[in-house]
């Protein structure tokens, strides 16, 4: 996915429910501004300048009779999408087949509350009924759905049941899009700052329990020192170095010490106006700026991150194409060792069906990955298609927390998935839940690896090895032979390739200090018939420091030239090795963290210290 420039394109100014937030609403149209001629060169002019994305909105689009028309013509003028922003109110079934027909892309529907109490909000009685009858009839028609919620005073104690509500009411929603209004026609409806934040809060953690991903608008007056746990919420931003600089944004004194001063563009001045600078506080941890960044804008984040092309070297010495597509990039566990952008939107799913025809249609690999990719609600058609277009294997990378219900496991068994490689960093929840910062998780991993279980898919458990976890290997080897003996284990030890990994000790173990636990918990598993594997792997561990027979790796496919991407390095002894074609080396920020002298180098037959 390259980036692609949006432009918003008003189609009319009346809406037919009265928002007392709502700045973009007149009272009659200009006649000039609203004609057919008038809406159709502010789409060409948009077009010209490079737009990609129109977003068509108003007031309220649906409101014209000629909106398919509309459409139609951003298409034909070279519009790769179309959306709709809309209350949904007016939607028939003919009205979305129409659009449909025409090429839109999405519709955004308005929902400010789920349930009745929205037509207090929108002052429109019946017409929360009537936008879900809307939303129904546009996804019937086969548009995505997304749901915008503006945070405002009345609806503090309502948008935490949004998430809830959609999940309900079964409607196939893409996203959350959450935002908060500075300006209105009627400043008492405007949401005091402390109150949108932790109704923001709220919002997030019901988001994530639905199942449905939830992002910030970019233009959202939100700063992202404004939470209680900016860590936790840092998923909802994009800010990039040089960010900084944004029209009507003021900085603090807050702001003088903040680790993202660079890329935060501060506060809205209108929300100045009714706020203490008190409210805002500097974030301090370079953890959280980590989360909060993109290297550009957030499509070329997604477009880097959505699909790693790798290749898997069979024992046999051959090379198989195996591509890591991610179909979410959000996630229900916050592992410090994650080098994914957590903070991204899921990528759309055009363009993740495009990257799973691709390896499929190679006859390779597929590996699903996130993220947590079972937050997708497509996770299922994504394995059909892999399977039914020709990919030899699919392979889910999960925490398998969603899992916990036997007929989600089910389900992707009957969709064709072969392996689950499910991410487990501990025998118990004080290790586990600690890692991954998600308190609870531990027992629903497990349950979910029970339900999996009872499926033919091949369970394959992944253990990083950290500095907190890396003495519990034998005990986690034991509660695998104990819990679920036809499963597998791979290796992983961490490692920071990304800024988004810190680099440090507390959290990077030297692989010495690890090999005796490592041993062990081999040592359990030969007894328990147990496999063990991984170690060659980017992620495994310097071949000579393996502790099993180097024998099983001289028949490994040589890693092809580049293929490491420049993140390892080699050592002295690695130039006398003759696994050298075949390993990787060491990781270049392990050996800036703890240098190359553990390396040896290996012949066939004997060792070279």
């Amino acid at each position: 996915m390259r980036w692609m420039r949006v432009a918003r394109v008003l189609t009319n100014e009346t809406c037919n429910q009265g928002c007392g937030f709502c700045s973009a609403r007149r009272p009659v149209e200009r006649p000039d501004f609203v004609r057919p001629a008038a809406v159709l060169a502010r789409i060409d002019e948009a077009l010209a300048k490079g737009t990609r994305e129109v977003v068509l909105t108003g007031g309220e689009p649906t409101m014209r009779r000629d909106l398919a028309a509309l459409v139609r013509h951003a298409r034909a003028r070279g519009a790769e999408r179309v959306v709709l922003e809309t209350n949904a109110s007016l939607v028939t079934e003919s009205l979305a087949r129409a659009l449909a027909d025409a090429g839109l892309s999405v519709a955004r529907v308005h929902v400010p509350a789920f349930g009745p109490e929205a037509d207090g909000i929108t002052r429109d009685e019946g017409g929360f009924s009537a936008a879900l009858a809307g939303a129904r009839a546009l996804a019937a028609a086969g548009i995505p759905l997304e749901i915008t919620t503006p945070i405002v005073r009345n609806n503090l104690d309502l948008v935490a049941a949004i998430p809830g509500g959609v999940r309900a009411a079964n409607l196939p929603v893409l996203r959350l899009v959450a935002s908060m209004p500075v300006d209105a026609p009627d400043p008492a409806t405007l949401a005091p700052l402390e109150g949108a934040a932790r109704a923001l809060e709220r919002l997030d953690q019901a988001a994530r329990e639905a199942g449905i991903p939830l992002s910030l608008d970019p233009g959202a007056a939100i700063p992202p020192c404004s939470f209680e746990r900016p860590a936790r919420l840092a998923h909802l931003y994009a800010l990039n170095p040089g960010g900084a600089n944004r029209p009507g944004h003021e900085r603090v004194p807050a702001c003088g010490a903040c680790v993202v001063a660079d890329r935060c563009p501060g506060v809205p001045r209108a929300l100045l106006a009714r706020e203490t600078t008190s409210a805002f506080r500097p974030l301090m941890e370079d953890r959280i700026r980590r989360k909060l960044t993109v290297i550009s804008s957030v499509r070329e984040q997604i477009d880097r991150e959505l699909v790693t092309r790798d290749v898997h070297r069979a024992p046999d010495g051959r090379l198989v194409p195996s591509h890591i597509v991610r179909i979410q990039f959000q996630c229900n566990q916050a592992c410090d060792f994650c080098f994914v952008s957590t903070h991204l939107p899921a990528p759309e799913d055009e363009v993740v069906r495009r990257a799973i025809l691709e390896i499929a249609h190679a006859g390779g690999v597929l590996q699903v990955s996130g993220g947590e990719p079972t937050l997708n609600g497509r996770l299922r058609e994504y394995v059909a298609l892999a399977k039914r277009e020709g990919a030899i294997a699919v392979e889910l990378q999960t925490n398998a927390v969603r899992l916990a219900d036997p007929g989600r496991a089910r389900e992707l068994e009957e969709a064709g998935l072969d392996v689950a490689f499910v991410s487990l960093h501990g025998s118990r929840a004080e290790i586990s839940d600690v890692i991954t910062r998600a308190p609870g998780t531990f027992e629903k991993t497990a349950r979910g690896l029970d339900a999996l279980a009872q499926t033919k898919i091949r369970v394959r458990l992944n253990f990083v090895f950290c500095e907190p976890n890396q003495a519990d290997f034998p005990d986690f080897v034991r509660l695998v032979a104990a819990r679920w003996p036809a499963a597998e284990i791979n290796v992983s030890v961490v490692g920071a390739f990304t800024d988004l990994v810190p680099r440090t000790e507390s959290l990077i173990p030297r692989y010495t200090d690890l090999l005796p636990a490592m041993r062990e918990g081999l040592m359990i598993a030969r007894a328990t018939g147990i496999p063990v594997l991984g170690f060659e792997s980017m992620c495994g561990i310097p071949l000579c420091l393996a502790p099993v027979d180097p024998r099983g790796f001289f028949d490994l496919a040589e890693i092809p030239n580049g293929h490491d991407g420049g993140e390892f390095v080699r050592a002295e002894a690695c130039g006398r090795c003759e696994l050298s074609a075949r390993c990787f080396g060491l990781r270049r920020s392990y050996a800036e963290l703890h240098g190359t002298s553990e390396a040896r180098a290996v012949v066939r037959g004997a060792e070279i210290g």
